[in-house]
């Protein structure tokens, strides 16, 4: 009987184990429910608001001008190995460029950015960061495109030239490939104002293209910003034409060449 007796206390010794242990007055803390990071806006002199995922900021120069700063980015992706040194320098950038003003500027500023991602491939990230800055007073906000593209399986950024083989100079190479998908989304033979020239890369000038330095990967498209910062009254990402990259074979790194 005395055995029988033991074997049966042990369930019950678990369970008064177990509750001792609910009650020790040390919570876990779940991943789910633990606080978003906020080092880094703060470190920028801003504070963090979670339920945006954004980060704002006012600076004031000796002159009482007020420079207003609100930034919504990816915060998971800050310490990502692949994201983290290159998103972390823009924003940083950023931050000091439009939210420390210098005593040069005697009228009051705001600028915010926005983002969005989109994948290619299964480790394949793209980017695209929307920037908007105005001074009171002024006509309209100036805009600008940021994009970065990071292939996360070797943990690197990605370049425009990354894409295609070796010795392929994208300016060189892309122009009469992505020509039909620009004409297409420009709306070229409705605008005769418009001429596709306006759309490539120019020697000294890259017209609407601004020489491709604003571009993504979307699904299995090639994405082509234009322009990539504000040109007169035509605002950034005006025009984003959408080429296959099935229609890059050619000049595709894994296509035409092996590497």
């Amino acid at each position: 009987m005395l055995k029988m007796s033991a074997r049966g206390l042990r369930p019950l010794l678990a369970l008064l184990l177990s509750l001792a242990a609910c009650s020790s007055g040390s919570p876990v803390q779940s991943p789910a429910t633990a606080a978003p990071p906020t080092d880094f806006c703060t470190n920028a002199g801003g504070t963090w608001d979670g339920s945006k995922e954004s980060c704002s900021l006012t600076g004031t120069n000796s002159k009482n001008v007020t420079a207003k700063v609100q930034a919504t980015y990816p915060a998971n992706l800050l310490d990502d190995p692949a994201a983290g040194p290159a998103l972390q320098q823009f924003l940083s950038d950023f931050f000091k460029k439009f939210g420390h003003p210098n005593d040069n500027l005697t009228q009051n500023s705001e600028a915010s950015l926005g983002y969005k991602t989109y994948k290619h491939a299964p480790n394949t990230l793209s980017v695209v960061f929307f920037e908007e800055w105005f001074v009171t007073g002024t006509p309209h906000p100036n805009d600008a495109v940021i994009t970065f593209t990071f292939d996360q399986a070797n943990k690197k950024p990605l370049t425009l030239g990354d894409l295609f083989c070796p010795g392929v100079d994208p300016l060189v190479a892309l122009p009469p490939l992505v020509r039909p998908y620009v004409e297409q989304a420009t709306g070229l033979d409705k605008n005769p104002r418009l001429t596709i020239s306006q759309f490539e890369p120019q020697p000294g000038h890259g017209g609407y293209s601004d020489d491709y330095k604003a571009w993504y990967l979307d699904g299995e498209d090639l994405v082509l910003v234009m322009p990539a910062e504000r040109s007169g009254p035509v605002h950034a990402g005006a025009w984003q034409p959408r080429t296959p990259l099935s229609a890059l074979v050619s000049i595709q790194r894994g296509g035409a060449c092996s590497a």
